[in-house]
């Protein structure tokens, strides 16, 4: 249908306001800014109100402002002032920011996977537009799937920090949302699950299946320093460890001598069984040419990953109502076992504050809490 004539008496009046009854306005938002309008009602229309013409201009007027920060084409502000166009624009130098901290690559790769459904939804607003609002709705999207959701908000929050440090917003959109709270599924393993386990691993595993078990329960570090270890960190009787977690920067000296009384082992003794005919610089390795690895080349920390999987499954180990649980409960089992031992955990687990050492010691309700009689 062709647009009515444009009565004379309106000529001035900002386009979409109309006055269906007399001293009665309302706003129709022309189609060019219509998707920008949030909530519009069915009817196309925002009531105004019984308000003068005069004020019906100006509410209008305002609302044009209002919505141009939300419009994607570039506009003259944007030359005037330097800065990222688009919230998308500002996740491209984010990126590039956080490269240079001291953080992993796998970081920063995750950070920038995280990002790109992010970008591709909220990627057309300008930084200064994008609401509370945006941002609680695209976190709903990924509601079903809450550990994501809860690494996606905490990436969003340092995003805009650093928006805001950087000048380009005012505020924080994202601080004010709720951080979901994640129940973990996994389940903790018990001193007498590993030794299930490991039993069977001895038996029916290649040595460096055994080996990585037992230096995971002694020295209580993370999956890939364990497939790391090498002979030549062995100096002046203790085992020296770059945590891979934080790119080398975090540094745990481990005495050959501490040994785990739950278990019997000290980590000289198991770094010893590590020793075989087979040369190589890792304590963790293959003996023998498998497939296109060779005699002494390193076993992959996903491989190790595997092998647990294989010996917890074969021991019948599992966990009532939660996730079987993986390589890395070994280090939450070491340093509890550690702790009843009255060993600094946070120091051996390299942790920078005991909080986080803490969560290690939760055994997620899957232990009796003894009590003991007088």
């Amino acid at each position: 249908m062709a647009a009515g004539i444009r009565q004379r008496n309106r000529r001035t009046w900002p386009r979409g306001l109309e006055e269906p009854r007399p001293g009665y306005y309302v706003w129709a938002p022309p189609a060019d800014v219509r998707g920008l309008v949030p909530n519009l009602p069915a009817s196309g229309r925002i009531s105004i109100g019984r308000v003068t013409l005069d004020v019906a201009i100006a509410q209008v007027i305002e609302a044009y402002m209002s919505l141009a920060g939300r419009i994607t084409e570039r506009r003259l502000v944007h030359a005037i002032h330097d800065a990222p166009d688009t919230l998308d624009d500002w996740c491209l130098q984010y990126l590039d920011q956080i490269a240079s901290r001291d953080i992993t690559a796998e970081t920063i790769a995750t950070s920038r996977r995280r990002l790109r459904p992010v970008r591709e939804a909220l990627g057309h607003l300008q930084v200064q537009a994008v609401t509370t609002r945006h941002v609680s709705t695209y976190l709903a999207t990924i509601a079903s799937t809450p550990r994501t959701q809860q690494a996606t908000r905490s990436l969003l929050n340092d995003l805009f920090r650093e928006a805001m440090a950087a000048g380009w917003c005012a505020t924080n959109p994202v601080e004010p949302t709720r951080a979901p709270r994640v129940a973990t599924q996994r389940g903790r393993l018990s001193l007498e699950a590993f030794k299930a386990i490991h039993a069977w691993s001895l038996t029916n595993q290649p040595a460096w299946a055994t080996r990585a078990m037992e230096l995971a329960i002694v020295t209580a570090q993370r999956r890939g320093d364990i497939a790391a270890m090498t002979f030549g960190a062995v100096k002046d009787g203790r085992l020296l460890v770059a945590q891979q977690k934080s790119g080398g920067s975090t540094k745990v000296s481990i005495p050959l001598s501490l040994r785990l009384n739950e278990i019997g082992w000290t980590v000289g003794d198991v770094i010893g069984r590590c020793r075989d005919a087979a040369v190589s610089r890792y304590l963790v390795h293959h003996s023998s040419a498998v497939g296109r690895a060779k005699s002494g080349d390193k076993i992959r920390d996903m491989t190790l990953g595997q092998a647990f999987a294989e010996a917890r499954d074969a021991a019948a180990v599992s966990v009532a109502g939660k996730t079987p649980p993986t390589f890395h409960e070994i280090r939450s089992l070491s340093l509890r076992l550690y702790d009843e031992q009255g060993v600094n955990t946070q120091a051996l687990a390299g942790h920078k504050s005991a909080d986080m050492t803490s969560v290690y010691r939760d055994v997620r309700g899957d232990e009796w809490i003894m009590v003991e009689a007088k």
